[in-house]
């Protein structure tokens, strides 16, 4: 084996072995073992503990390296092919340590990098990614022209690169289209852009939208918002004088996968079984199917319906509940709107609604890294619930489900007629824990903040549920 790595080392600097070694398959066994390992291993280190163990990520490390086999000994001639590709999986382990190095590297230097055009522009990422292309095609030229050499053949030097060219593409293409999850899952993973197919497929689901809202619809939809947004105040019912009334604001903010939707009219369905939310409620959705009929879930119709329940409500005496589902990341809330996608940030929300005047509030937010939304809105007349803590990730947004992980454990299992957000909230984060522990994801760690004098004035509303629901 240190044979082998010898040819290796000397393909590195591209230069060739005049007498390779010509290795059996036992050998090729024990650098495949060894490679999976490295790359399990490396995980880990970027993962930073190992509680963000996720089972599928080993089928994902098994699948890709028995397919990169496959794929590599298609283009190696049959003498030396087991040597070639224990050389090739010899430089794959040298390549992913220094991948690694140069990335644990970067999140040290990046606040400083990232201050420097130089370093954060797509021209200079492209030089580093064709270099490091060109790099591993003149490594493994090397280690395949020592095999011609040993084996006999004969084939010149040019053929021997093309080769090595088409088995780099090949092996592109095969990234592309494996499905590839992390063994164990680092605090920034996002399943959207964890492989190549997931990330060609959002780009194809960008390019199509935007193709298809570019002719006109765009302008449209923008020209409809303000009759949209005027139907669903309209709708509001007058506040009561001396009664405390309940109104409703729900936002959906990501176009693409309807189980925001679904979860909105979930959550809001099951508040109006323990608040009189009844013809108090308005909605902001970002979805093709209700582009006509709903207004935008955008900065300018957030400020808007912000304004318009204000002008509403009894500021004093009323409670604003604002229920919100989507994406997140650990800047603020995403917002896919036609032809961009744009964030609603703790900040925002906090200045509209602190600009309005609107102090009783609860507010919910189902988005990965949505614990950002505590520290700014928490006070005593507020209350706060996240689907995650402001470095986490939450999970449950599938195409096929009607309810995130969040969404489930709160609404759909938890709130009802009998239980207040506090108790409701306690049993989602011990079911979201049970759930994520099945399934080997890292832990959500859903945040609360209760405000007492909002929990107070709360209270007689819960009471009477429940005596309504015991009836």
């Amino acid at each position: 084996m240190w044979r082998v790595f010898k040819l290796a080392a000397r393909a590195v600097v591209w230069r060739t072995t005049p007498d390779p070694p010509l290795v059996g398959l036992p050998v090729l066994v024990g650098f495949t073992i060894m490679v999976a390992a490295v790359r399990v291993a490396l995980q880990l280190l970027a993962a930073g503990s190992w509680h963000a163990f996720n089972p599928y990520g080993l089928n994902a490390v098994v699948a890709w390296i028995a397919l990169e086999l496959a794929v590599a000994a298609l283009f190696v001639r049959p003498a030396g092919r087991a040597t070639a590709l224990s050389a090739l999986f010899v430089l794959s382990i040298l390549a992913d340590i220094a991948s690694t190095a140069i990335k644990l590297g970067f999140a040290l230097l990046a606040p400083a990098a990232a201050q420097n055009e130089f370093w954060t522009s797509a021209i200079t990422g492209g030089v580093i990614y064709a270099a490091a292309v060109a790099w591993w095609v003149g490594a493994m030229s090397c280690v395949v022209q020592s095999c011609v050499v040993q084996s006999l053949e004969s084939q010149s030097r040019l053929r021997v690169v093309g080769r090595v060219a088409a088995l780099w593409a090949a092996l592109f293409v095969a990234n592309a289209l494996v499905p590839h999850a992390p063994v164990f899952l680092p605090p920034d993973f996002d399943a959207r852009s964890a492989n190549w197919w997931e990330v060609f497929y959002a780009y194809y689901q960008e390019k199509n939208g935007v193709a298809r809202a570019s002719l006109g619809e765009i302008a449209r939809i923008e020209k409809a918002q303000p009759a949209l947004l005027q139907t669903e105040v309209a709708r509001l019912a007058p506040q009561r004088k001396g009664v405390t009334d309940i109104y409703a604001l729900g936002i959906a903010g990501w176009a693409d996968q309807d189980v925001f939707v679904k979860e909105l009219d979930g959550g809001l369905e099951t508040i109006a079984s323990v608040l009189p939310i009844k013809d108090r409620t308005m909605r902001l959705i970002n979805h093709r199917e209700t582009a006509g009929a709903v207004p935008l879930a955008n900065l300018a119709n957030f400020a808007a319906a912000v304004h318009a329940i204000g002008g509403v409500m009894d500021k004093d005496e009323d409670v604003l509940v604002l229920l919100m589902t989507s994406h997140g990341e650990q800047t603020g809330f995403a917002l896919q709107v036609p032809g961009s996608t744009i964030e609603l940030t703790p900040q925002q929300i906090t200045s509209a609604l602190d600009g309005e005047g609107i102090k009783n509030r609860v507010v919910i937010v189902s988005a990965c890294y949505s614990g950002i939304f505590l520290p700014p809105l928490a006070n005593d007349n507020t209350i706060v619930m996240t689907a995650a803590d402001a470095k986490s990730t939450s999970f449950g947004c599938a195409p096929e489900r009607d309810w995130t992980y969040f969404g489930d454990a709160f609404f759909k299992q938890s709130l009802h007629p009998g239980t207040d957000f506090a108790a409701a909230f306690d049993r989602a984060r011990i079911l979201i824990h049970g759930w994520e522990l099945m399934d080997h994801l890292q832990p959500s760690n859903p945040q609360a903040h209760f405000g007492s004098a909002l929990v107070r004035k709360l209270a007689p509303f819960f009471a009477s549920a429940q005596s309504a629901g015991n009836k």
